[in-house]
């Protein structure tokens, strides 16, 4: 209420309440999008949602995940955006920055997409990413 006037606002298809995990996702995409995010929230964002879905929701642990790959270089990628996106949130920080190649988060982010390819939830990648096949 303003000025004591009720207003209504439509809003179509796009309902303006979100939960935390839809806001976790849509920094997700506004970064891959954008593409000047730092890696290190993304890092932060990332494991936020395989955590929330995977691991709270889905039961799933880090080992689960890395044995859906049967590739052992996959696998070592995989691994590897695991130790990443754990270290990225929950070490001390330090005054000490290392400045990361441009590449990299978009190479996580493949292999971020991949882990819901291969535990069999492409769809929920895609349409949290809104992601529309054509």
């Amino acid at each position: 209420m303003k000025n004591d006037t009720t207003n209504i606002v439509y809003y179509g298809q796009d309902n303006p309440i979100k939960s935390s995990y839809e806001l976790l996702w849509r920094e997700l995409r506004e970064s891959n999008e954008s593409n000047n995010s730092s890696c290190l929230t993304i890092q932060n964002v990332m494991r936020r949602i395989l955590e929330t879905y995977f691991k709270t929701l889905g039961g799933y642990k880090d080992d689960d995940i890395l044995n859906r790959f049967d590739n052992p270089q996959e696998k070592e990628i995989c691994r590897s955006l695991i130790y990443w996106i754990n270290d990225g949130s929950h070490c001390i920080p330090d005054d000490l920055y290392i400045e990361q190649e441009d590449d990299l988060k978009g190479k996580y982010m493949d292999v971020f997409q991949l882990i819901f390819d291969r535990l069999g939830h492409i769809n929920h990648f895609n349409m949290m990413m809104k992601i529309t096949s054509n």
